[in-house]
């Protein structure tokens, strides 16, 4: 009778609950992405609209959540625990244990101490947490507690920027140990305590044995026959074509199969689901993509909607309902957000998960030889809660584990915690930040004795094979040709990728299982792996990932320059060039990286025009076969006495013919230059303005500083490598031009002799040679002459380079550059 009655409800408002479920996801997607910007986690958003929905309560949504989640709420968590123990790998246990597993079992097992000694106001019957006085409820209780919702804490530390860092990197590889460990025992609980099937104890105690043995047999089964389907699949689906849907589906069929048979052994569903995931391979193409897709789903539709059933759920329990002041008439439903708000249960919850952790992590810190800002800040990331823990809160309230108050008590211990561990995370970011030796950086300032380091932004494999170039080109400029390349692979963060962020190895703290991504990431390995080969000892090339939005992308490349202490940071153009030679609409998102970039970065900056149509050119070192053209046009300022830098390192390659065009003004450019001089001199003279002319002023003053810099900076490169008597002499030009025109005119005339055009993006360049270039500029960050050679009318064969130089005036923050310290 109920089902059918149930089933007609359904039937009848199906279009009102698909509405009101639409209103629901759509406003926990603005609520997040609104609290994004404080970088709070998908589940606070999630959190928060379900306690205001529970507060300013519509009856029609309240009944189509509940009667739908009454229906599917049993195993809605199933595909998560699934997708979770598909991330992990159950045979670290029986390894000796690393870093990351000794914090993540001292911070366990600090936490079940700590439980312990509270034991006494924990079982309380009339104010305690726990309604059930038994032992799994006690243990329960620990195991949540010192869970670590290693989901939530993967995706700050890529939010955050701290994946990166060394407290980083344990804090995730620790987070995933502990969330694996406490989950594993509190799905062993479920094995032990739960229900054989029969009244009869001597028939109970003869069942709970041979369920577990069948249990643990499907478990070790499962194993088995996902390994199978694996290869069955992977060999279905070679590399590089895209995996069929139906293939994937049946994969996902089979484990839904193994996780009814666990079930079907009276095991919990949610917790078979996370037995049975355990058991699949953590590695590969199948479990990496059948991860990122249950992950896309959960996040975006049944999360929200399950967070919201929580928070409205019904008061089973009829204590102290009168004592709240409301009826409890027949037929009156009482829910829980309407009780007495438990602030002392929040708070003692929230003060033993924490005190536990901290513990914990800072005794196995300090023996590992971490400071105590670190052990700290790493036992308050390791105390991060999630959905496992609402989903945990759920469970023990149904059951009558736990008290409708404790239940309201951990639902917002998990809000409030959730909302204070990005402050943390910042502060760590903050902290690495500034422990960090700032030093002047940038290729003017590097010492040519010591190894050149470079990071290099890479869109996709396309792009390296001309930065290869530029890579092995930059080479000798190190000392006896030492270079260290971080080759950053430069990824969007999306709602699909996110899905797919797991904890990674190396460098980087977490990784994309995203099947695009992983094979985007994997032609680049091949291609840096290929030219790291040919050139052997002297070059290390270290892989990395900016896993970003646009708009905080930048954010990865220069705290990645900034650790590395590089030199130069190198970026792809936001435009590529077409097969019939001319240049695209370019990526928006990528321009805007490009200019964060410029702006923000603290070493010099290249971005590379690339014209090479993804075919690169192999140079040899020892100077066989023909040399590759490079000219730099040296025009005047800061950024072009740094290409002029970046030239001359290029020059010591035995493969590269390099040439340097030095444009100075003709005669009719001086007379401008003068009569413009006459003129704001005469105009301070009478008076006029005098704000502007002081300026005007200052501006001839710089200019005249800036030609005296140029001229001496240049007189020296060509005493050193143009007029000396090296062994390898370095080709000079120099044209006299009058204005804009005559510029892009001589530059057109000499761009098909070479294969790469250097330039400095001329910032600070004061020059009637470059007057009104700006106004016809399409792409102002590449400057007024970098942006006519990267259009598609100037050349379709010479890649361009636009280099600027460091601005330190940045780090100092001085007004002036007559105080900046020596």
């Amino acid at each position: 009778m109920d089902c059918s009655m149930t089933s007609s409800i359904l039937s009848a408002n199906y279009n009102t609950i698909l509405f009101e479920f639409g209103v629901i996801l759509v406003a926990s997607k603005i609520l997040y992405a609104l609290l994004r910007k404080l970088y709070q986690p998908r589940i606070f958003s999630d959190l928060l609209l379900g306690i205001v929905l529970a507060q300013f309560r519509v009856l029609s949504l309240t009944n189509a959540i509940n009667l739908v989640f009454g229906k599917i709420g049993a195993f809605v968590f199933a595909p998560y625990l699934f997708a979770l123990g598909v991330e992990m790998d159950p045979s670290t246990l029986l390894d000796a244990p690393s870093a990351d597993a000794a914090v993540a079992y001292a911070g366990v097992l600090s936490t079940a101490v700590l439980v312990t000694l509270f034991h006494t106001p924990i079982m309380r019957s009339t104010s305690g947490i726990v309604h059930e006085h038994s032992l799994r409820a006690f243990l329960g209780l620990a195991a949540c507690l010192a869970n670590t919702a290693s989901p939530v804490l993967t995706r700050l530390a890529t939010d955050l920027k701290i994946a990166k860092t060394a407290v980083g990197r344990l804090a995730v590889g620790a987070g995933q140990a502990t969330d694996m460990v406490t989950t594993l025992l509190i799905a062993l609980g479920s094995m032990i305590w739960r229900d054989a099937g029969t009244d009869d104890d001597a028939t109970a105690a003869l069942a709970q044995p041979a369920l577990t043995a069948a249990v643990l047999a499907v478990v070790a089964m499962s194993g088995f026959v996902s390994r199978a389907m694996a290869e069955w699949v992977d060999g279905r689906n070679p590399e590089g074509r895209r995996m069929r849907g139906f293939d994937l589906s049946l994969v996902a069929l089979v484990a839904a199969t193994l996780c009814w048979f666990s079930s079907a052994l009276r095991l919990d569903v949610n917790m078979a689901a996370f037995l049975v995931g355990l058991a699949f391979p953590s590695e590969g193409r199948v479990s990496r993509l059948l991860v990122s897709k249950i992950n896309l789903v959960l996040s975006s539709f049944v999360l929200p909607l399950y967070v919201a059933h929580v928070c409205l759920s019904l008061r089973q329990t009829t204590d102290d309902v009168e004592a709240a002041g409301l009826r409890k008439d027949e037929g009156f439903r009482v829910y829980v957000m309407d009780l007495p708000f438990p602030w002392w249960k929040v708070f003692f919850v929230t003060a033993m998960g924490t005190l536990g952790k901290l513990v914990g992590c800072t005794v196995a810190g300090l023996l590992r030889g971490l400071g105590w800002l670190e052990v700290l800040a790493l036992g308050m990331l390791l105390n991060v809660k999630g959905y496992f823990h609402i989903y945990c809160a759920l469970a023990a309230f149904e059951a009558g584990i736990i008290t409708d108050k404790s239940f309201m008590a951990i639902i917002f211990m998990v809000a409030l915690n959730v909302a204070a561990t990005p402050m943390v995370g910042m502060a760590i970011a903050s902290w690495a930040r500034r422990s960090v030796q700032w030093r002047l950086m940038g290729l003017q300032h590097h010492d040519p004795n010591t190894e050149l380091r470079l990071v290099v932004g890479l869109h996709g494999p396309q792009d390296v094979p001309t930065l290869a170039f530029l890579m092995e080109a930059l080479r000798w400029g190190g000392g006896n040709g030492e270079l260290a390349v971080y080759a950053v692979d430069m990824v969007q963060l999306t709602d699909q990728t996110a899905a797919a962020i797991v904890k990674g190895g190396g460098f980087d703290g977490v990784t994309v299982v995203d099947e695009e991504v992983s094979e985007m990431r994997k032609l680049i390995g091949e291609a840096l792996d290929a030219y790291q080969a040919d050139r052997g000892d002297g070059v290390r090339v270290r892989r990395l990932l900016a896993l970003s939005s646009f708009p905080d992308m930048h954010s990865d490349i220069c705290i990645c320059a900034e650790d590395a202490m590089a030199a130069l940071v190198l970026l792809p153009f936001h435009k590529r060039q077409r097969e019939d030679g001319a240049m695209d609409g370019g990526h928006l998102g990528f321009r805007l990286v490009n200019q964060k970039v410029l702006q923000l970065a603290p070493c010099s900056v290249g971005i590379l025009v690339d014209r090479g149509r993804g075919g690169g050119v192999q140079l040899l070192s020892d100077g066989a076969g023909p040399q590759q053209g490079v000219v730099v046009v040296f025009i005047g300022g800061a950024d072009d006495r740094e290409a002029l830098t970046l030239a001359s390192l290029m020059s010591k390659h035995s493969g590269v013919r390099l040439t340097a065009l030095r444009v100075v003004q003709s005669a009719t450019a001086q007379a401008r230059a003068r009569a413009r001089t006459r003129l704001f001199e005469s105009k301070s003279r009478r008076g006029a303005a005098e704000a502007a002319s002081s300026a005007s002023a200052s501006a001839l003053g710089q200019e005249e500083l800036q030609m005296q810099v140029d001229d001496k900076f240049f007189a020296e490169f060509y005493r050193k490598h143009v007029g000396g008597t090296g062994s390898k002499a370095i080709g000079y030009l120099e044209k006299h031009v009058g204005d804009g025109a005559e510029l892009v005119a001589v530059l057109r005339a000499v761009q098909a002799e070479y294969r790469l055009l250097v330039v400095g993006r001329g910032r600070d360049r004061r020059s009637v040679l470059t007057e009104g270039l700006e106004e016809w500029a399409e792409c102002l960050e590449l400057g007024p002459v970098g942006d006519i050679l990267a259009s598609t009318d100037f050349s379709s064969t010479a890649s361009v380079l636009v280099v600027q130089q460091y601005d330190a005036m940045k780090h100092y923050k001085v007004i002036d550059e007559e105080f900046m310290p020596l």
